[in-house]
């Protein structure tokens, strides 16, 4: 049995809970099968969210709103916190089309069952935050001054309020201030990323603009599960 091979917490925490003893998500559970080994038995903090402007308003792009699956693990059961985040999408094919009331706060959706990883960052390099407790959205920061923002976008059969839990994991978090030294190196890491252009609040064109847009079809990182569905 290999979960018994590995040590007991992450073992334990893969097989049955995520983070916070959280009912494990479709993105753990696709890590699982192992394509990614680093993340095979990380325990993790996950959530559906919905990329809005900094006002809380719902970027639509081409009439597709644009939900996104966020992870926070760590890369080594001996590191005292989580030190990654990971992005995901709906893989191609399994986009979801709808209006903006499907993403406002309380209104449930159907979650797809396969994701596409498009992102992967150490944690030294975003800053997260929560940007408006009652909208339940939260600030993406990242070292260059870039952000973006998200709103949680619970699905349908929901049996909890998982907010609370990602402002405890960024209570806990909170890092110390970037190093300007560092910041060359977050550039890198971003470029590395193929991070997408600037908009500003209301979803224009804008250099130097504050908002990052997650330009989920830029990215070409393969399905973690192509072809295959997730219980």
């Amino acid at each position: 049995n290999m979960e018994s091979l590995t040590p007991y917490h992450t073992a334990h925490s893969a097989s049955r809970v995520g983070l916070f003893n959280t009912a494990m998500g479709k993105l753990q559970r696709q890590l699982r099968k192992g394509e990614y080994d680093l993340f095979k038995y990380a325990p993790m903090l996950e959530s559906d969210f919905v990329q809005v402007t900094k006002r809380g308003e719902v970027v639509d792009v081409h009439n597709r709103i644009r939900m996104m699956t966020v992870g926070i693990a760590s890369t080594s059961p001996s590191l005292p916190l989580p030190d990654v985040l990971l992005l995901a999408r709906p893989a191609t094919g399994c986009e979801q089309y709808s209006d903006q009331g499907h993403a406002t706060k309380g209104k449930g959706r159907k979650a797809s069952t396969t994701l596409e990883l498009t992102r992967l960052l150490p944690l030294k390099f975003v800053r997260l935050s929560v940007h408006d407790r009652e909208k339940q959205m939260l600030r993406l920061k990242f070292a260059t001054g870039r952000s973006c923002y998200l709103r949680l976008s619970p699905p349908l059969d929901a049996q909890e309020d998982l907010f609370p839990y990602w402002e405890s994991i960024i209570q806990v978090l909170r890092p110390p201030p970037v190093p300007t030294h560092s910041r060359t190196d977050a550039a890198r890491a971003e470029d590395m990323l193929d991070m997408p252009l600037l908009e500003d609040d209301d979803g224009r064109n804008a250099a130097g603009a504050d908002v990052q847009i997650i330009d989920q079809d830029q990215v070409s990182v393969r399905s973690l599960s192509e072809g295959s569905e997730v219980a």
